[in-house]
């Protein structure tokens, strides 16, 4: 891709080795390889745990949301550990 940097990577889903690979991803923003951290489909607690046990807060959480599907307590979740909804 011959990139310096990418502005975004998410981890999806947090199945298997999940807490690794999201440390794998703080290293690479910490060299600066990455603009930002996010998770993909993270359920509030799955999010909370990634928060307290992490160094790096993601800075999104992409998940289905529209007006038929607001989930109201994940959105609720991700205001109080500061993580941006992305949908």
């Amino acid at each position: 891709m011959e990139l310096d940097y990418l502005d975004l990577m998410l981890l999806h889903q947090p199945f298997g080795d999940y807490y690794g690979a999201y440390r794998a991803l703080e290293k690479l923003y910490k060299e600066g390889k990455l603009r930002a951290i996010g998770v993909s489909n993270f359920y509030p607690d799955r999010l909370s745990d990634i928060v307290a046990f992490n160094e790096i807060t993601p800075q999104v959480n992409q998940v289905e949301t529209h007006p038929l599907n607001q989930q109201i307590f994940a959105q609720e979740n991700m205001i109080k550990n500061k993580v941006q909804i992305e949908s």
